[in-house]
């Protein structure tokens, strides 16, 4: 009899656990939707005619105060996603908000980035990653880009710091004074990279490619991918076929062990930097802005922060 009443308080135990499990997702769910809401009353609490009156100044300061509230608001709710499902319901972010009163609109998207090749780890101390070299060529391969031999030394001569070019132009920073070297920062730095390619080879296929859903900007440092995130293009670049991956689970047999370990797929972890892009927008009557930032869950910090 008092094996049997263990083993019901243990059902019951087990159950409650469960359902505490659950409960702590949707709470992370309404909480941010009602914080951010909060803040937002907030922000924008102040009349029409302050904002229609209101300076490049102080639309940068009012962007300035959105951009530590929402910041505020990541590291509050960043620490409570510990496992992948945490971090799907924390990727959903929040609603669109907009007050019909007073025409005052605001969005905040979040955008996983580690679900993508970190560009700039193919170099990384001045050692090469060959991995990502052969990413990059089965990108070129995929999309018939006829000369990956010369944008892959330009990705390389952008990305180290010196100014000896690997092969004939293919160092841009010696036609272009103004172009920068170190990492490629961002999409339009990558532009620059792909407009060179193809003044330089006339291919202009290479402009065809998908990159913002194959590549990210992060720093030269070494980067897993989320295989549960993937996207499909990036899927069949690196070797699977994206109608029957279904995600990390995937990884069982010799060959997609051998992929996986080749392009450091691996599943969310919190031990491990992860990082997103934060896209906030506002607008009011004349008066819109964006900000932008990447987002590391693991420490909560802030890179390559952007206004527009």
């Amino acid at each position: 009899m008092l094996k049997l009443t263990s083993s019901v308080h243990i059902n019951m135990l087990i159950c409650k656990m469960y359902a505490m499990k659950k409960g702590v997702v949707l709470l992370i769910t309404i909480g941010f939707i009602t914080v951010l809401s909060a803040i937002i009353a907030y922000m924008f609490s102040l009349s029409n005619s302050a904002f229609d009156e209101a300076q490049k100044s102080e639309q940068f300061n009012q962007s300035s105060i959105l951009f530590y509230d929402v910041k505020d608001i990541l590291d509050s709710y960043a620490k409570d996603v510990n496992d992948s499902e945490d971090l799907r319901t924390f990727l959903m972010g929040t609603p669109p908000f907009y007050d019909d009163k007073s025409a005052l609109s605001l969005d905040v998207e979040l955008e996983p980035l580690s679900n993508k090749i970190n560009i700039n780890s193919i170099l990384i101390k001045n050692k090469i990653d060959k991995n990502i070299v052969k990413f990059l060529q089965n990108v070129c391969e995929t999309y018939n880009i006829i000369d990956s031999n010369f944008f892959i030394d330009l990705v390389l001569d952008t990305i180290d710091s010196d100014s000896v070019s690997r092969e004939a132009m293919s160092e841009i920073s010696q036609e272009n004074m103004k172009f920068s070297n170190g990492r490629v920062l961002n999409f339009e730095h990558f532009k620059a990279i792909l407009e060179y390619y193809v003044k330089k080879v006339q291919d202009r296929n290479i402009l065809k490619v998908p990159w913002r859903e194959l590549i990210y900007f992060g720093k030269s440092e070494y980067s897993e991918v989320d295989c549960d995130r993937m996207s499909r293009e990036l899927i069949n670049v690196i070797g699977f076929n994206s109608e029957d991956f279904a995600g990390c689970s995937e990884l069982k047999d010799a060959v997609s062990e051998k992929i996986g370990s080749k392009f450091h797929l691996k599943s969310f972890s919190k031990v491990k930097n992860y990082y997103i892009l934060v896209k906030i927008s506002y607008q009011t009557n004349s008066i819109q802005d964006q900000i932008e930032f990447k987002y590391n869950i693991k420490n909560s910090k802030v890179s390559d922060s952007e206004l527009f």
